[in-house]
């Protein structure tokens, strides 16, 4: 009996050194790198903001049926690409002929990052409440900020850092794209 007993303690003291020199090679050993923590930090705050593009009771812009978005970074170009894809409603559009424009495609992006549309609501021209400095200050402040990253660093993932937007058209197939830098007019 007392050798069962034994050898339980041996093996319970084993698994204890076992697992805290796992988590050791995880803290010491197996890094993420901050650039992994950062993607992660903006890819996790743009889903939260997606509830931003619901449905609205008077329509002011393209009412979305799903949004989704994704951030990358690519290594050959030394870029972070977020990519927003909006899904156009197809219970509205179908009774509703509409074609999407380069300002429904800065909206979409606006609304995510900034909060702001950014755009006159009757004419789709921009507007003065949401200028480039605007857009870096908040994407800053948002997305960057409570990270121990200089203000250098801040600026080159600012000027590095790239929107890819699409908007789909499930009912008629008028699908816009559109790009840029991720504080400036897409085009």
């Amino acid at each position: 009996m007392k050798k069962i007993f034994l050898i339980l303690i041996l093996i319970t003291f084993s698994k204890i050194s076992l697992a805290s020199s796992i988590f050791d090679d995880l803290k010491h050993t197996k890094k993420t790198s901050y650039l992994d923590f950062v993607l992660l930090k903006l890819e996790n705050r743009l889903i939260q903001r997606h509830g931003l593009l619901g449905t609205q009771f008077i329509a002011l812009r393209i009412q979305y049926e799903s949004v989704g978005s994704q951030v990358d970074f690519s290594e050959e170009e030394n870029k972070i690409f977020i990519s927003i894809i909006g899904v156009m409603d197809k219970k509205r559009y179908k009774e509703k002929k509409y074609k999407p424009k380069i300002s429904d495609c800065n909206i979409i992006r606006n609304i995510l990052l900034y909060g702001k549309y950014g755009y006159n609501m009757v004419f789709q021209k921009r507007n003065i409440f949401l200028t480039n400095t605007d857009m870096e200050e908040i994407f800053i402040s948002r997305f960057l900020n409570n990270l121990t990253l200089s203000d250098k660093e801040k600026e080159f993932i600012l000027e590095n850092t790239y929107a890819k937007v699409q908007i789909i058209d499930p009912i008629r197939g008028n699908d816009f794209s559109c790009g840029g830098k991720i504080a400036a007019d897409l085009e």
